[in-house]
C-alpha cells in the first residue's frame, strides 16, 4: 500500500516543476508585467508579453536552462539568451531585473 502511495505522488509532482518569471513590456522592469510559468522542458509561447525585461521568482529543477527568443517561437531563429533556471547561473537570480535587449515572446526551458 505505501509502494502505491508513493507512484502515485511521484507521478503527480514529477512534471510539476517550472521557472517562473514577472515579465515586464519596457527596459528596466518597467511597463505591464505579467507572471508567467514556463514548465521543465517546455516551450512557452501562448499569453506571453512583448517582453524586454524580467525578474525571477522561482527557479526551474536542477540542471534546467531557462531560455527567452526574440519572436514568437522557441526555435531560436533570432536573437536568444539563456541561463541555467535551477540557481546556478549568475544572471538568473531570484529579485533580479534581467534586461534581455530584445523583444521576447516565447520562453524555454530545456534538460542539458
Amino acid at each position: 500500500m505505501h509502494v502505491l502511495k508513493t507512484l502515485a505522488l511521484l507521478s503527480a509532482t514529477s512534471g510539476a516543476l517550472a521557472f517562473k518569471v514577472r515579465a515586464f513590456t519596457g527596459e528596466n522592469c518597467s511597463g505591464d508585467a505579467k507572471e508567467i510559468n514556463v514548465w521543465d522542458n517546455t516551450c512557452r509561447d501562448e499569453n506571453v508579453p512583448a517582453t524586454k525585461s524580467y525578474r525571477v521568482l522561482a527557479y526551474g529543477a536542477g540542471r534546467q536552462r531557462a531560455a527567452f527568443y526574440e519572436g514568437g517561437d522557441c526555435i531560436g531563429g533570432g536573437r536568444w539568451n539563456d541561463w541555467w533556471a535551477d540557481g546556478g547561473s549568475d544572471t538568473f537570480k531570484k529579485d533580479a531585473c534581467i534586461d534581455l535587449g530584445f523583444t521576447s515572446k516565447a520562453f524555454g526551458s530545456r534538460s542539458v
